[in-house]
């Protein structure tokens, strides 16, 4: 198991100063290595903060999330912050990708706290294998703006999988896409999901994208469950 939620309960103060506004009540979800789990559900649903919890990014009130067997709840900051970068890739709506950085430095950014030569050299490397992958290996010495948005995009899933993550979080990764865009950063997520053999947790309006995941969730209300 590599991404475990177990009973994850967030909430908010309520703007009347009453009862507080539960988000998520009660989750719990087990994603496995290579597994697709696609999570919908209608905007202000909790989506994006179920993704986040998940990550690592942010606590909920109670519950457990546990990351390649590691409680997430149990660790001190230097420990979340080596989580997040080495066991965690995160794709966002925006590629939000550095526009005075080339491409291939855009990737590598992660790669940073690595000061020994060699895994510098590994790191370049495999950078460059994933910029190649993705259909961008005549783009390294390019910068964001000189790029198409896909091309952005193909990009920010690369900088998210340069360090290997068991798990990867995309939040509406196609979302500013067009169709074709779109279809094709689905398919090549798929595709590194199942080649690379992580845990890929999906947050989605796209009912089309959601489809092609080995399991589809719906949240509303606060509450998880399979989508018919």
């Amino acid at each position: 198991m590599i991404c475990k939620l177990q009973n994850i309960v967030k909430k908010y103060p309520s703007p009347s100063g009453f009862a507080d506004l539960i988000i998520i009540d009660d989750v719990s979800l087990n994603i496995d290595k290579g597994e697709s789990v696609a999570i919908t559900g209608p905007s202000g649903s909790g989506k994006t903060t179920l993704l986040h919890i998940a990550a690592g990014l942010e606590k909920p009130d109670s519950g457990n999330v546990i990351i390649d067997g590691g409680k997430v709840s149990e660790m001190n900051d230097s420990s979340l912050a080596v989580l997040r970068n080495y066991k965690v890739g995160i794709v966002f709506q925006h590629h939000y990708l550095l526009p005075q950085c080339t491409l291939l430095e855009n990737v590598l950014i992660p790669t940073l706290p690595y000061q020994d030569k060699q895994n510098r050299k590994e790191s370049a490397k495999r950078a460059a294998y994933l910029l190649e992958r993705l259909g961008l290996s005549n783009r390294l010495n390019h910068f964001p703006s000189q790029l198409s948005g896909g091309e952005c995009q193909r990009a920010a899933l690369a900088r998210a999988l340069v360090n290997k993550p068991v798990l990867l979080c995309a939040d509406e990764p196609t979302g500013s896409l067009d169709k074709k865009n779109a279809e094709e950063l689905g398919t090549l997520l798929l595709e590194i999901n199942k080649e690379e053999q992580t845990a890929l947790l999906l947050v989605t309006h796209s009912q089309e994208l959601a489809a092609q995941m080995d399991k589809t969730l719906s949240l509303n209300s606060g509450k998880l469950s399979v989508k018919s």
